[in-house]
Parts: C-alpha cells; sequence; structure tokens
C-alpha cells in the first residue's frame, strides 16, 4: 500500500512540475522582448524533471532518455541561479556546462557500446553528488547579503542536499532504505526555484510599468517643448511633422517669431530616449535664447553652440537654421552638419538644394557659421527635415535617400503644407515596409510662401 501511495504522490507531482514549467516557458514566449531568461531555463529544468518522474521514480532507475534527463537537468539550474542569485558565476557558466555535456556524453557512451551498467550509474552518481556542493557554493558563496530569494534557494538547496545525499547513499548500497524518495527533495527545492522565478518576474514587471509611467511623463514634456500650433506670420504658412522611433526622442524643431518674419530650427541631438531628449531640452533653451539675432542665421547658430559645448555630456547636435523675410522677399539659411535645405522654386518648376555647413553644435566652442541668403518668390516652399528621413531603409537595405526626396518635392509640391508633411512621412513609412522598427527619428517642416 505504501508502494502505490508513493507511486500516486510521485506522478501527482510529476503533473504539477511539468505543469510549473510549461508555463514558465509559456511566460518567457509571451515576454520574449524582456529577456527573462531565468523563466527560460526553469522551464526547461521543471519540464526534465517532470519526464523524468514519469519515466523512472529515482535517480538510478530507468533507461537512456532518463539517465540523459538525469545528466544534463543541473545545466539549466546552473543557468538559473546565475541569472538571479549568483551573478559572479555568469564568467565560469561555459566550463560548468561544458563539463556536464562531457560527462553526459560519456555515459552515455558507455551505454550505446553495452559496456558495464555500473560504469554508467556510477557517472551519474558522481555528477549528482558533486552538483550539491557546487550549487552550495553559487549560493553561499562568496558572502553577500542574503536578500529573501537568496534565503529561499538557500533553504530548498539545503532540504535538497539532504534527500540527495541520502538516495545516492542508499543507491550505492552503503546504507539501508528507500531510493525513491529523491523526488521529495528536488520538488521541495523547485518550488523555493519556482517562487524565486515568479517573484522577480513580477518585480520585473512592476519596475517596467513603473519605467513606462516614466517614459510616458517626458513623452508629455517633451512634446511641450514643439511649436503646440503653426507660426503665425503673415504671408507665410507653415506645418510640421514629428514622428519619433521611440517614447521620448532627440529631434527639435521651433519657430522664431518676430516682426513679420519668420526664423525656422530643426535639430538633431546624437543618440535616442532618454538622454537625446533631455539634450533636445537644452538646444530649445539655446535656440530660444537667440531671439535678438533671430534674424542671422550664423550667429544664431553660433550663439547656441557657445551655450551647448560642456553641456550635452557628450552628444552633439546637427542643426538648420532658417530665416525667412516675406516683406522683403529673401530667406537666409546656415547649417551645423545637417542635411541640406530643398526649396520648390514655382516659378522654374524645378527643386533647388541648399547647403551651407559648419560643424556640429556642442564639440568645439569656437566654430564659426555662414549663412546663404536667396530670394523668396510667391509660390516657394522650403523644406528642413532631419536625416531619419533619408536614412529610412527599405527591406532591400536601400535608403530613402536625397533624390528621393526631391522627386517628392517635386511631385507634390501642390498639396497644402500640413497634407505634404502628412503625405511625406506616409512615403517614408511605406518606404521603410517590413524592414523592421523605425530607426531614427523623422522630423519635417514645411514653408509655403503663397
Amino acid at each position: 500500500m505504501f508502494a502505490n501511495l508513493l507511486d500516486t504522490v510521485r506522478n501527482t507531482v510529476a503533473v504539477l512540475i511539468t505543469a510549473s514549467g510549461v508555463l514558465s516557458l509559456a511566460l518567457f514566449i509571451a515576454w520574449i522582448r524582456r529577456r527573462n531568461f531565468f523563466l527560460l531555463y526553469f522551464g526547461i529544468g521543471a519540464a526534465m524533471y517532470g519526464v523524468r518522474l514519469f519515466l523512472a521514480p529515482g535517480p538510478q532507475a530507468g533507461g537512456t532518455a532518463v539517465l540523459l534527463i538525469t545528466l544534463v537537468i543541473p545545466i539549466p539550474l546552473v543557468l538559473f541561479m546565475s541569472e538571479t542569485v549568483a551573478p559572479d558565476w555568469r564568467k565560469a557558466r561555459p566550463w560548468i556546462v561544458a563539463a556536464y555535456v562531457v560527462a553526459a556524453v560519456v555515459a552515455l557512451g558507455t551505454r550505446i557500446l553495452r559496456f558495464d551498467p555500473g560504469i554508467a550509474r556510477g557517472i551519474n552518481s558522481v555528477v549528482i553528488l558533486l552538483s550539491v556542493p557546487l550549487f552550495v557554493a553559487m549560493v553561499f558563496f562568496p558572502q553577500r547579503p542574503a536578500n529573501r530569494d537568496l534565503r529561499i534557494l538557500r533553504a530548498g538547496l539545503v532540504v535538497f542536499f539532504i534527500f540527495v545525499v541520502y538516495t545516492n547513499l542508499v543507491g550505492l548500497g552503503l546504507i539501508s532504505g528507500n531510493p525513491n524518495l529523491e523526488f521529495i527533495g528536488f520538488s521541495i527545492n523547485l518550488c523555493c526555484l519556482g517562487y524565486v522565478a515568479l517573484a522577480r518576474a513580477q518585480r520585473n514587471e512592476e519596475r517596467l510599468l513603473a519605467l513606462n509611467k516614466e517614459l510616458e511623463i517626458a513623452r508629455n514634456i517633451q512634446s511641450q517643448l514643439l511649436p503646440q500650433h503653426p507660426s503665425s506670420v503673415a504671408g507665410l504658412i507653415t506645418a510640421s511633422r514629428y514622428v519619433p522611433a521611440s517614447s521620448v526622442a532627440g529631434d527639435f524643431y521651433d519657430f522664431l517669431v518676430q516682426d513679420g518674419t519668420l526664423g525656422v530650427l530643426i535639430a538633431d541631438v546624437s543618440g535616442h530616449g532618454v538622454p537625446a531628449a533631455l539634450s533636445a531640452s537644452m538646444v530649445k533653451v539655446a535656440v530660444r535664447s537667440q531671439m535678438e539675432r533671430a534674424g542671422d542665421p550664423s550667429d544664431v547658430l553660433c550663439g547656441m553652440n557657445s551655450i551647448l559645448c560642456g553641456n550635452l555630456q557628450g552628444q552633439f547636435v546637427s542643426a538648420g537654421y532658417l530665416f525667412l523675410n516675406p516683406v522683403a522677399g529673401t530667406l537666409s539659411y546656415a547649417g551645423a552638419g545637417h542635411p541640406p535645405l530643398l526649396i520648390w522654386r514655382s516659378r522654374s518648376r524645378r527643386v533647388e538644394c541648399m547647403e551651407e555647413n559648419g560643424l556640429l553644435l556642442g564639440i568645439f566652442p569656437n566654430s564659426s557659421y555662414n549663412a546663404k541668403t536667396a530670394s523668396l518668390s510667391h509660390g516657394d516652399r522650403c523644406l528642413l527635415y532631419t536625416d531619419g528621413l533619408l536614412e529610412a531603409t527599405c527591406p532591400s537595405g536601400e535608403e530613402f535617400g536625397l533624390e528621393r526626396l526631391q522627386n517628392f518635392l517635386a511631385e507634390k509640391w501642390a498639396l497644402s503644407p500640413e497634407a505634404f508633411c502628412e503625405a511625406l512621412a506616409h512615403e517614408a513609412a511605406e518606404w521603410r515596409g517590413d524592414s523592421g522598427p523605425q530607426q531614427d527619428d523623422v522630423t519635417i517642416v514645411a514653408i509655403d510662401f503663397p
């Protein structure tokens, strides 16, 4: 009767352990982008042990499949612990895994070549007996402050150690007893591992939610840095399209309106994400401080450069500044490592490319910039943009490029500025297609002189 009860308990435990392993693997797949590899390792180890319990009651019983599982099951457990409570062991992981693989190959080789079965069983026992002190060393050494996860793993490991020693001593004939109780200790230890895995996954989710909330706040703050409405200057119509690659971005644009004239800045901070967004906020401060010299693009860029130098933590900024005077019918432009200004000339029905670049902003404090001046005729359209537009890559690897942008401007000049910006952003998205997520921020500013 006791044997039947033990079989029932073992089979029930096998089902629960296998189910927990499958659930852990499902969670890892569902959250694969979060790289919770400890769920993967726990799932593999639990599923393997659950299958082994179905096949045989103890570590010394069963055929080749049971032997293989018993020999390699420590591998996901080692990986799990080095991923959670024993990060100091990560460098040693390849050597430990290699040792287990060698032991498994040798043991299976003796089984396949029909050598003395005692050899494979002996290797099996040695691997199990050596694994316990290895796990003890991983969770007890080097000494570190014991948090809740570590204390739970230590308690589970001590229980498992007692059962492993007892089971293997019985299996080797050194003491008398039931050799099929090892699963009880392992199940207790596995429960401890599962608790740690779930607790860590929950903490990761909480951190992710908190981070997403902070990013949402940052995104809202950054959106307030950008112009909330098109600029209102008599004789000019402006429109813009801002497509960040992530929640927060490093692109920036702004309008300086003064006495019937319009200054337009477009900038691209190196990098992406929060660091670039923080630097973009500094760009706003820098350009707003140039209001008195808004009519001279070279002075605006020089003034911004002097403010940004030494304050970008190793980042830099490409920028273009366009000044338009609709009353005088003139424009002037200066750039700092930025893509050229494009102008649709209504009289000649062609696209003009205006480029006057100095050094990037924020690197050399004494950089100087020059400006180009040109006439502005009714029906002309000026187009400013960041390099995220030109470098948008299609699935074959080809970039959108300047020539394609010029052709688009020549074909779609009749659209209103708002419709044009929307159509151009859509064209770039269509060009990227299924090539993957957007790699860089895209900003487009169009100004018409109707």
